[in-house]
This record gives structure tokens, C-alpha cells and sequence, in this order.
């Protein structure tokens, strides 16, 4: 089922964007995503002392960390989701490697929100106001949605610049298999090697 999801998202997003399949401007949506992730971040702190910060957090959650994600996911060939069946050894070693540093990270920044917590219930009062408990949901969520951006951020950071030689792209037509379309490519499929 993944690899069918995985091919689908190929045939639709693969050959698009083709002037943005560099290192250079890979690393620059990925600083424009880190700076997005900072201010999301920023706005959820802001909502520990103003319910209005919600707005800022929505519109640049939906208006530009989005629409960045699913850009990096097409330039990336969505390597980061993509079933270990189809991808290479350098490419799975990347993914896994990006998977374990976000994984780490995940660990270490779920505690902020719980100390906060704990360090507000710990302050003599026995009732915790409601903009502090909805603060620290976004606030998980924003850390909860940043980490998980990790391995997109790796995958497109670790990006070469495609060879002419080593990049056919994806077919539109044909097959949904991506072992024949991996078979009839000399095994590396549509991925370029990263």
C-alpha cells in the first residue's frame, strides 16, 4: 500500500519543479523552512500570553510551511517516505540516518512542554490558567511538526546536483511497479543519487 502511495505521489510530483532540483536551492527552502519553523514557533509561545497569536501561527502554518514541505517532498522525490523496497542502499542509509538525528530530537525537545507544565502546576496554585495549558498544546504541536520536518530538511540538504546521465524522469504512463520501473532503469528507478 505504501509503495503504491509512494508511486502515485512520483506520477503526479516527480517531474515538476525541475529548476529547483539543485543543492543550492534545496538548502535555501530549507533555511526558509527553519526561519518558518521559528516563527511558528514564536507564535506559539505568543499564545501563552495572547489567544490572538493563534492567527499568525495558522497563516504561516498554512501559507508557507505547507506549501515549502510539499515543494521539498517533490525536489526530494519524497525519499523520507518512500518504502525501503525503493530506494537504493546510499539512499536508505541517508533516510536513516535523518530518521534517527530527528528521532533524538523528537525525544529531547518533548520535554519543554512537560517542564513548563510541571513548573506551572509546581508554583503554589492550584488551578493552571487555560491560555498556559492551550500554549503548551501548540507548543507540542509546533515542536511535534518541526521535528518531524528533520528528515525532509536532511534529505534536500544532502542533495546533489542531478547528472544528466544518472536522472530519467519518472514516467507518467506505464507501470504503477516500481520494481519494473527500478528493473527497466538499472535499478536506480527515478531517484537521482544523492
Amino acid at each position: 500500500m505504501r509503495a503504491a502511495q509512494h508511486d502515485r505521489f512520483l506520477r503526479r510530483w516527480a517531474n515538476r519543479f525541475p529548476r529547483l532540483r539543485n543543492r543550492r536551492t534545496a538548502r535555501r527552502l530549507v533555511v526558509a523552512l527553519t526561519i518558518t519553523m521559528l516563527l511558528v514557533l514564536a507564535a506559539a509561545i505568543g499564545t501563552f500570553f495572547a489567544n490572538a497569536a493563534i492567527i499568525a501561527f495558522a497563516a504561516l502554518t498554512i501559507g508557507v510551511m505547507l506549501p515549502i514541505i510539499w515543494i521539498l517532498r517533490a525536489i526530494t522525490l519524497n525519499v523520507n517516505d518512500a518504502p525501503a523496497s525503493s530506494l537504493d542502499e546510499f539512499q536508505l542509509a541517508g533516510r536513516n540516518a535523518a530518521r534517527s538525528i530527528a528521532y533524538t530530537a523528537l525525544w529531547v525537545s518533548m520535554f519543554i512542554p512537560y517542564i513548563l507544565l510541571m513548573a506551572v502546576s509546581a508554583g503554589g496554585s492550584s488551578s493552571v490558567s487555560g491560555e498556559v495549558i492551550y500554549g503548551s498544546a501548540l507548543l507540542l504541536i509546533v515542536l511535534v511538526a518541526g521535528v518531524s520536518c528533520i528528515p525532509l530538511g536532511l534529505a534536500a540538504w544532502w542533495l546533489q546536483d542531478p547528472d544528466p546521465e544518472d536522472y530519467e524522469p519518472y514516467p507518467h504512463a506505464g507501470t504503477s511497479d516500481l520494481a519494473e520501473s527500478a528493473t527497466e532503469t538499472g535499478g536506480h528507478g527515478a531517484w537521482p543519487i544523492l
